[in-house]
This record gives structure tokens, C-alpha cells and sequence, in this order.
């Protein structure tokens, strides 16, 4: 490690000694330049183009366009030769940048696989402890293991000891629930409902509310469901107080429904 340390100060030490000699360009005749190219383009724009200096003015333009474009020429002729240093600078910068980034790369792909193999082997520690402890509770079928663990318990930050704790707290807590759960109606559908949130006040709202809809959908089928009775108008003759007498008897013996009217012939 002492002989990276050296050679990381080396680095810093090269970086620091990067110098830059900064270029110019001298433009002598800028001024004189300038002042022409004003004046002519004065000239220009009061010159009235006709029939007679057409020929002429165009010209004069061709030949200004002509000397502008081998202005435009050597700007970037210069400017092309003074980024040279600094084009093959940043080549020289990004090669190295690049070996380092791959071995950055190299060694972060080490650290996660053993990271992860880290977090393997703690997993695989937890689960022997919750097979143990899990075989206390007659609920073991019930609950899986990955239903209690989380990313946290596989830190390093969270020791074994940690983790047992929560996960005794866990089994207990839902032994307690599952004990209240059994003494209520319908424990099956509560039991169902808990284990699919661990949390006894939800469970409980989540079966009534089953209930309620189930009563309702019930309530609704009975109100639109067609009715299985059939009823039969009958007419029957009697011809004195004793034979409708022995007829309501027969009737009521059977409880059958019934009305009389007396009819006068």
C-alpha cells in the first residue's frame, strides 16, 4: 500500500506540473483592415446599381468575396494549428483516464462479488436460525421465511444477534394475533387475511369488509332471483255450512292457503 501511496503523490505532483504556454496571434494590419473594409462597405451601400455599373459592381464584390474567403482561410488555418497541442494534451489525458477507469471497474466488480457472497453466507446463516427457531410455533407451515427477512438484516451494519432478536419478535407477534384470531367466527378467513399483511387490525377490517360485500351481492341475488312457488287459482262448490266445514279442515290440515266468498245462486 506504501508504494501506491508513492505513487498516487507522483501523480498529483505530474498533474501540478502541467504547464501551458499560452500561443498568440499577431494581426498586424487589424486595424488598417478594418478601416478598408468599412469604407468599402460604405461604398458600397451608397453606389445605386444600374444598367451602366452592374458589370462593374459585380465585380468588385467577386474580388472583395474573393480577398473575405482568404481571410476566412488562414482564421482557420491558425486556429487549427493552435488547438494541435491542446488536441493531442486531451488524447494524452483520456488514455490514462481510461486505464484507470478500467482497473476502477475491475476491482468494483471484485468488491460486489464478494459483497454479495458476503450477503449470501449471512442469509444462509439467518435461515439456520429461523429453522430452529420457527419450530416453537405450531404456524410454521404457515409462514415462509423470506416473508421476515429484508435487505436490511443482510448489512453488515446489523449484526447476527440483531437479526434474532427481530426474528423472535416476529414469530411472537404473530403467535399472539393468530391466538386472538382463533377465538373470533370465522377464524379461517381471518387467519388467510392476516398472514397476507401480519397486521390483526387490517386482517379483522379486511374479513368484515369481505362479509359486507358478500351480504350485500347475497341481498341483491335474493331481490332479482325469480321465485320457485307457483300458485294455483282453485274454485270449489259447496252447498252448506257442514261440507265448507269439513273442506277448511281439509285444508288447514294440509296448510294450505285459502279464501271463501259466498256466492248466493
Amino acid at each position: 500500500m506504501e508504494n501506491e501511496l508513492m505513487k498516487e503523490n507522483q501523480m498529483a505532483n505530474a498533474i501540478q506540473n502541467i504547464h501551458v504556454v499560452q500561443g498568440s496571434v499577431v494581426f498586424g494590419a487589424y486595424n488598417e483592415l478594418k478601416k478598408q473594409a468599412s469604407e468599402l462597405a460604405e461604398q458600397i451601400r451608397t453606389v445605386e446599381v444600374n444598367e451602366d455599373n452592374i458589370q462593374q459592381s459585380k465585380k468588385l464584390l467577386a474580388s472583395v468575396n474573393k480577398r473575405l474567403k482568404e481571410l476566412e482561410d488562414k482564421r482557420i488555418s491558425i486556429k487549427k494549428m493552435m488547438l494541435e497541442p491542446y488536441m493531442d494534451f486531451e488524447d494524452q489525458v483520456k488514455e490514462i483516464v481510461g486505464i484507470v477507469k478500467d482497473a476502477d471497474a475491475f476491482v468494483r466488480d471484485q468488491v460486489k462479488s464478494l459483497e454479495e457472497y458476503e450477503r449470501e453466507e449471512k442469509r444462509i446463516e439467518i435461515l439456520t436460525i429461523w429453522k430452529k427457531r420457527v419450530q416453537q410455533y405450531f404456524y410454521q407451515d404457515l409462514v415462509p421465511f423470506d416473508d421476515f427477512l429484508t435487505s436490511k438484516h443482510l448489512t453488515k451494519t446489523m449484526s447476527i444477534q440483531a437479526v434474532e432478536k427481530e426474528m423472535v419478535k416476529f414469530l411472537e407477534c404473530i403467535q399472539s394475533d393468530i391466538n386472538v384470531l382463533y377465538n373470533m367466527d370465522d377464524y379461517d378467513d381471518h387467519i388467510d387475511a392476516y398472514l397476507q399483511c401480519y397486521n390483526l387490525g387490517q386482517a379483522i377490517a379486511q374479513v368484515n369488509q369481505n362479509k359486507k360485500r358478500k351480504a350485500e351481492i347475497e341481498k341483491k341475488t335474493k331481490a332479482t332471483k325469480p321465485s320457485d312457488q307457483i300458485a294455483f287459482l282453485v274454485s270449489i262448490k259447496v252447498h252448506n255450512q257442514k261440507e265448507l266445514k269439513l273442506l277448511e279442515m281439509i285444508l288447514q290440515e294440509h296448510q294450505y292457503e285459502y279464501t271463501t266468498d259466498k256466492v248466493v245462486l
